[in-house]
């Protein structure tokens, strides 16, 4: 029970934290081009806290899920009289320079992502300017870094199948590889592109169990004699060349192996017709908080690694083209600075309005999702 009290504050923290640096923005930028703002409030519901200080009302509400900042002229006062009172204020919003709305728009997301890359600069530098990647990215070509494979152990086998070049030789069942063909073997993999070179051909394996002894054993037209061989190296992208731009570059990285992550799973899925996979990798409220309840154990570091990975998710979110969020507003933007005209405001209204109804429906559907695969999620993280 006290697990899941400090799960749930934790997540309360990490979504108001994030939310706090995403509307922090929006209202920094606000002020800077000297539009009002008249409330600037972390959660939704009734007040808990407030202060108004310089015209603008600072607001803690009941439900701490998310916040927003009120600016003349997006999210203006709901009484007509008062919207028309303030329609030709030198502070609305809508009287600035589009470039100036959209510099506004862009702050949350633009917070969001130096948020990330502070959270980068910290992990990186606690350890050693060095982090694991999965060991499908080991020929990933990343920004201001290298990839390195880190040795764990020696190259062991651990299974031998039957009737393939190494049962017929009789190879131990377990056993450590030292070289094969005269070649030393320090990396798994290099056990199958040395036996690639050698298709169809007799090798002598130098192998150590109980004692150390070589072998000759028959590689197949394939390049295989038939034994499991886990990796026994770590794959490592590591900025200690670059530690001044580390942050920054591991942002780029991260951003590109989500777009080769999501690439592979679609190319996959488009093979098979299965789609299963793409719907469980997004996830919603649910996947936060058993994120958060998996990482909390992991150090306060490693927690800060996940803090920026969602700042960097909640940044690339804000950025689609959904009338609703920050990106959708930039294209409303853009179509009215070509076409050189305001759009209707009734229908911008029902468009952004609209869009923000489809969210939280998608929102919930994600949420049900979630709550019905729970268990698929728990295994995820254990």
């Amino acid at each position: 029970m006290l697990s899941i009290l400090v799960n749930i504050l934790l997540f309360i923290l990490v979504i108001g934290i994030l939310t706090f640096v995403h509307e922090l923005g929006h209202f920094l930028a606000a002020k800077l081009i000297k539009a009002t703002v008249f409330e600037f409030s972390l959660g939704f519901g009734p007040k808990l806290l407030s202060k108004k200080f310089r015209g603008t009302e600072y607001n803690i509400r009941l439900l701490p899920l998310g916040g927003f900042v009120k600016i003349l002229g997006d999210g203006d006062p709901e009484k007509k009289e008062t919207k028309e009172k303030l329609k030709d204020d030198d502070g609305n919003l809508h009287n600035k320079s589009r470039l100036a709305q959209i510099f506004v728009m862009l702050a949350g997301v633009t917070m969001n992502i130096l948020f990330a890359i502070t959270m980068y600069f910290i992990i990186l530098g606690s350890s050693g300017w060095k982090m694991t990647l999965d060991w499908s990215f080991e020929d990933f070509k990343p920004v201001g870094a290298n990839i390195t494979k880190e040795v764990a152990e020696d190259v062991k086998y651990s299974e031998v199948i039957k009737d393939g070049g190494a049962y017929i030789a009789q190879i131990p069942n377990e056993g450590t590889i030292k070289s094969i063909a005269g070649q030393t073997i320090t990396l798994s993999n290099q056990v199958g592109e040395v036996l690639k070179e050698h298709r169809n051909e007799v090798v002598d394996m130098d192998i150590c169990n109980e004692e150390c002894k070589t072998y000759s054993v028959q590689v197949s037209d394939k390049g295989t004699i038939g034994i499991a061989l886990p990796k026994n190296y770590f794959v490592i992208i590591s900025y200690e060349d670059n530690k001044a731009t580390a942050g920054f570059a591991h942002l780029i990285n991260t951003v590109r192996l989500i777009g080769i992550k999501f690439g592979d799973m679609f190319g996959e899925a488009k093979t098979t017709g299965d789609y299963s996979e793409i719907s469980n990798s997004v996830s919603g409220p649910v996947g936060i908080y058993f994120l958060i309840d998996y990482f909390k154990n992991l150090g306060f570091v490693t927690f800060l690694s996940v803090m920026g990975d969602l700042s960097l998710s909640l940044a690339i979110m804000n950025l689609l083209p959904i009338p609703a969020l920050d990106g959708g507003r930039v294209v409303i933007l853009l179509i009215e600075s070509i076409i050189r005209r305001d759009l209707n405001e009734r229908i911008k209204t029902l468009i952004i309005n609209g869009s923000f109804i489809f969210l939280m429906i998608l929102v919930i559907f994600i949420m049900i999702k979630d709550v019905l695969n729970i268990q698929n999620i728990k295994d995820m993280f254990r």
